[in-house]
C-alpha cells in the first residue's frame, strides 16, 4: 500500500506491507524490515536491526496524532495519496455528490455527524482506524450528507464508500 507520511514537517512517499508480524517500509529507495508487536493495548513494539523501538500513538487535541518513540514526540500525519487526489478533485466541485471512501482497511471508531448534517470544506465525518492510527475522513465540500453507510465499530475495507454528501 502506497502512503504520505508527513514526519516532524517532512513530507515522504513511502510503500507499506504488513503480514504475520512482520512489516516491510520503503521509504527514499530502502526496505526496512521490522518485526512489529502489540504487547499491551495502544503500546507497539518495532524490532529493527536488533535496534528496539517501543511506540505509542498519542491523538492530540487538535485532531494531529504524534508517536511517542523511546520518550521522544514525533508529529505524524498518515494518508493514502489517492485520497488526497480524490478530495482536491471533489473540493472544487460545488454541485453533485460526493463519495467518501475507506482510505484503507480499518474499523470505524467514532461517526462525528449524521445524515442532513450540513458540513463545511474538510470537515471531519467520521474516524477511521488503521494500522494503530486514528484517522479522520474529512469532507472535500460543502454540503449536506444525505448517506452513511457504516456504523461505529464496523471493519471497513480500502475503498468501501463510507458516506455520500450533495
Amino acid at each position: 500500500m502506497k502512503l504520505e507520511l508527513k514526519i516532524d514537517g517532512q513530507v515522504k512517499d513511502v510503500e507499506f506491507h504488513s503480514t504475520n508480524g512482520r512489516a516491510q517500509l520503503t521509504l527514499d529507495g530502502i526496505t526496512h524490515t521490522a518485526r512489529v508487536s502489540e504487547p499491551e493495548p495502544g503500546l507497539f513494539t518495532v524490532i529493527i536491526n536488533d535496534h528496539v523501538y517501543r511506540c505509542l500513538p498519542d491523538r492530540m487535541a487538535n485532531g494531529e496524532t504524534e508517536i511517542i518513540v523511546n520518550g521522544h514526540r514525533i508529529p505524524l500525519t498518515v494518508q493514502d495519496p489517492r485520497r488526497r487526489r480524490a478530495g482536491a478533485a471533489g473540493a472544487g466541485n460545488s454541485t453533485g455528490r460526493v463519495t467518501l471512501t475507506a482510505p484503507m482497511p480499518g474499523k470505524i471508531v467514532r461517526v462525528l455527524k449524521a445524515v442532513g448534517d450540513e458540513v463545511a470544506a474538510e470537515q471531519g465525518i467520521l474516524i477511521v482506524e488503521a494500522m494503530k492510527m486514528q484517522n479522520e475522513v474529512q469532507s472535500p465540500k460543502t454540503g449536506k450528507i444525505i448517506e452513511i453507510r457504516v456504523t461505529e465499530g464496523q471493519t471497513v475495507n480500502a475503498g468501501e464508500v463510507l458516506a455520500v454528501i450533495e
